[in-house]
Order: structure tokens, then sequence, then C-alpha cells
């Protein structure tokens, strides 16, 4: 992997940050034990956490029950929606945005990770780099997200091998070049045991990288306003209903990157399906053209099928 650069204290700056990978790569575990290990739980919390692990037979504190809402939601085949965690340590802020992991689902980590500033993709290290991992890799980049971390999860499953981490981060970093990642952070964990999350712990002794709360609390964000490459993730259809609106048919987000004016050809991802801008609407009124990171509605010269989670590219645009 390629050295950590430019790491520098953002004086409390707030780190957005999605967590992806494939299902059972521990992003559940791993989301609790950077809350649990940051004592970002509250007292209440952890002793009701410490009561249904007890219940389930599991010794210990199984903090991936604390992500257990989002799952029973799963388990019941109800809409998901990603979860979104605040926490915050004296250096830094943190909202992260926890994205499904089963591929049926991947529509709603596109919303997630809209607002991204980084991504942490886990990795299994018995498994390695698998098809849903390079599929929210691919996404990162299609939404411009600028910085990426690959979380090389249950090294404690392989000895925590450096040669298996190695290989791994090789592997990954050569999908990652051709997706345009100019830094790809690799970091060896080990999310129930603890070790390199939040504290270093001896197992990974051979690793002379930051642990991940302390990259998180020190990388520097990179603000790149890229006006070329335009970037529409759709969060949400607007349709009124009313008499007035009837045939009102809108798309409303947030532009991630470039520009859009009245008239542009569009193509809309993974469909295919293209048009042209007919208005672009506002609470302050109607605009001509519109850029990043400018929250809009969308309304197109034709009626074709787009749903939330869906992206809305430029037709000119080359996807990589």
């Amino acid at each position: 992997m390629p050295a950590i650069r430019s790491i520098e204290f953002q004086h409390s700056e707030l780190l957005r940050f999605i967590t992806a990978g494939s299902v059972d790569d521990g992003k559940s575990t791993l989301i609790g034990r950077l809350l649990h290990d940051s004592k970002s739980i509250f007292e209440d919390q952890l002793s009701a956490l410490e009561q249904t692990t007890r219940r389930r037979g599991v010794e210990g504190v199984d903090l991936s029950l604390l992500t257990d809402g989002l799952q029973a939601e799963r388990e019941q085949g109800i809409t998901i929606d990603v979860a979104y965690r605040y926490f915050a340590t004296p250096r830094r802020k943190f909202i992260i945005a926890d994205t499904p992991g089963h591929e049926q689902y991947t529509r709603n980590m596109v919303t997630g990770a809209s607002s991204a500033n980084l991504a942490v993709i886990l990795l299994d290290a018995r498994k390695g780099v698998l098809t849903q991992s390079r599929r929210h890799a691919t996404i990162a980049a299609l939404l411009g997200i600028p910085r990426l971390v690959v979380a090389v999860n249950k090294m404690d499953l392989v000895g925590y091998a450096e040669e298996v981490f190695n290989g791994i981060c090789e592997a990954f970093a050569q999908f990652a070049a051709d997706l345009g990642f100019r830094d790809v952070i690799g970091i060896p964990i080990s999310a129930l045991k603890g070790d390199m999350v939040v504290a270093r712990g001896e197992n990974l002794s051979w690793y002379r990288g930051p642990a991940l709360l302390e990259l998180l609390e020190r990388i520097e964000i990179d603000y790149d306003l890229n006006l070329d490459d335009f970037r529409f993730p759709v969060q949400w259809v607007c349709r009124p209903g009313t008499f007035e609106y009837q045939d009102f048919r809108g798309y409303t987000g947030r532009i991630e990157s470039g520009t859009v004016t009245v008239g542009d050809q569009i193509a809309v991802l993974p469909s295919g399906r293209s048009s042209s801008i007919k208005q672009i609407l506002t609470f302050d009124g109607e605009l001509e053209r519109a850029f990043a990171p400018q929250s809009v509605t969308l309304l197109l010269e034709d009626e074709i099928d787009i749903s939330r989670g869906d992206m809305i590219i430029k037709s000119s645009d080359t996807v990589r």
C-alpha cells in the first residue's frame, strides 16, 4: 500500500465516512468497537448490551449488537435505510454511515456514500478481496470519495500474519489504482479483539502505521470541487400527487461533483436510460445552472424509471 501522506490535525473538523464491504466481513463489530473503545456509548447502553449478550449465550460483550436494529430490519424483509452514527473524540467529530453489505441493498449504499469524505472498506483476512468489496470500492470511486482506507479484519483468525495482510493489500491496491485512487491506506485489524482499532495492542507489532481511529482523527480531508464530472445521486423521487402538480416528477439530491445546465443530455445509472434536463429547482427558485455541492431537484424532459439510489450523470461523461 502507498505510504500515508499528509496526516495533519484538523482542529476537530467533522469527518463523514462510510463503512463498507461484503457480508460477514465484520462491519457491525468494527462500528461497535469504535464506539465502545472511544467511550462513545452510555452506561445504560453498555449494561443493556451486556444483558443481551448473556441471553444469547455469548461470552464477553458482543459489540456487533450495537447495530442489531438494522439487522432485525433485514431479517424482517422491510425497506433498509442507511444508519448514521455520531461520535466524537477530543481531536475530531465523526459521522459514520453504516451501509448494508448484502448485494440486494447496494442501492442504499450509494445514498450513504454520497456525502462521505472517506470510505473504510472491510476485507476478511481469510477471504481477501470479494466481489462486493470491489463493487463498493467502485461506487466510492464513481461518487468521487477522495480517501479510501482498507481495513483487513479478522487478523486474529490468520495468526496476525504479516504476509497475509501484505498479499491482500497488494491485490486490492492494483484494483484501486484502476479506479483512479491515488492513495489507498491499508490497516490490519481485529475488530473482535480490538487490535489496531482504537488501541494498537501487541499482536500487530510489525505494523508501523497508526491505529484506525488515530488515522481517522488525523487524516487530511480533501475538498476538491470537481467541476468536470457531474455526479447526482438521487435521494428522493418527488411526486406530490396533488391536482395542481399531478404531472410533476422531480429527482432530489445533492450534486456531489461537476455542474449541470438546463438542456444538458444526461444518463441514469445503472439502467443506462437517457434524457435531458428540463428544469433545475431549489427552495430559492429556479436555476439555469447548478454545481456541487448544491441541493436541487431536477426535472427531465422524458418520463423514465428512476429510483432512490440511482445516479444521474452527463451523457458525455466517462465512468471508470
